[in-house]
């Protein structure tokens, strides 16, 4: 079976890659040339499959 023919495979390919990008140290809020694959790659597969993956916490700063 290949990622054409399997749409959740192929989210969940693109999600593992922005989470080993950002796992590597990618700034998640920064303007690297990673960032915006790692941006793109999440994008992706919510375009592809929006009811995979985990949900991510939400961040927050309190002061």
């Amino acid at each position: 079976m290949t990622y054409k023919d399997d749409p959740q495979r192929l989210a969940r390919l693109l999600r593992d890659l922005a989470d080993a990008l950002e796992a590597s140290g990618v700034n998640p809020s920064g303007a690297t040339n990673e960032r915006h694959l790692m941006d793109d790659a999440r994008s992706a597969a919510r375009e592809i499959d929006p009811g995979d993956g985990p949900k991510r916490p939400s961040r927050g700063a309190g002061f």
